[in-house]
This record gives C-alpha cells, structure tokens and sequence, in this order.
C-alpha cells in the first residue's frame, strides 16, 4: 500500500477541479490509473446505461457528457477532510447551468480516493467513490456554500 500526502491529494483535488472548470474530460481522465473505478453514485449501473465507469476511456466519454454536453460549470470547491494511507476523503460542492436554458444544478457530496501510484509526480487515482445530493432549479439564486480552508 502506498502512502499519500495532504499536499500530494490538494494537488490532484485542484487539478480535478481545473479539468472539470475547463470541461477538459482528457485532462480529467489522466488523474486516473488505465483501470481505474469511478462511481458517481452508490447502486449505480455500469456507463453508458449508469454511471459507474471502468477505465480511463469511460472516465473520459461520461466527463464529456457532464461538462460538454450535459451542463456547463459556474463555481464549486472542496474540504478536504482526511488523508489515511493511500487513500482521502474530502467534501466537494458544485453550481452548473444545464444546457437546458434556464436550470441550475446545485450539488454537495462526498469522496472517498483510493490512488495506486504516481505519473511524473502526480497522484494516479485507482478509485474514486461518490455520495451526492443535487438539487435542480428553474431560477438560480446562486448563494454557494462558503469553505474553511487555508491553502
């Protein structure tokens, strides 16, 4: 098992953040290992029908999805909460407009990474796992949630 630092999974959570605000679903799927698990939601089917991907290409297509076709990102941050081993915890929010003119999505949920190595410095996650709430508006009232954090 590797061991992974605070400022080591601040780093990847920034560069997750970075891809999904430039809708960049190539760079999103480079954090990831060739076979890495990513589940959006707990029971979820596999991608396309779900969204419980397998691999970078499927990280990849369903990222397009979201922030290409789905939605476009307005604002969103993290807490991250824990670091154990080779694993982290962190909370993460999120505002987007859907591409369906006039709805806003308001999400709020909870990570849980597991990384199995490191490209060029960088953590490689293995598996990320997702709780999420979101909320879908017809007016925005965009109040997000103020974080604590010192970076």
């Amino acid at each position: 098992m590797m061991t992974v630092t605070e400022a080591e999974v601040t780093r990847w959570l920034d560069d997750y953040y970075g891809a999904w605000r430039a809708a960049d679903s190539e760079a999103a799927s480079q954090l990831f290992t060739d076979d890495a698990a990513y589940v959006e939601t707990p029971f979820e089917k596999p991608w396309p029908e779900g969204k419980r991907m397998r691999g970078r290409r499927q990280i990849a297509d369903y990222w397009h999805w979201v922030t290409v076709e789905l939605s476009r990102f307005l604002d969103g941050d993290y807490d991250l909460w824990a670091v154990k081993g080779d694993q982290a915890f962190a909370r993460w929010w999120a505002d987007a407009e859907l591409r369906e003119p006039g709805y806003w999505v308001e999400a709020e949920g909870v990570l849980k990474l597991t990384f199995a190595g490191r490209v060029d410095g960088r953590l490689q996650c293995s598996e990320l796992l997702e709780w999420n709430a979101a909320i879908t508006e017809t007016e925005h009232h965009y109040e997000p949630y103020v974080l604590r954090r010192a970076r």
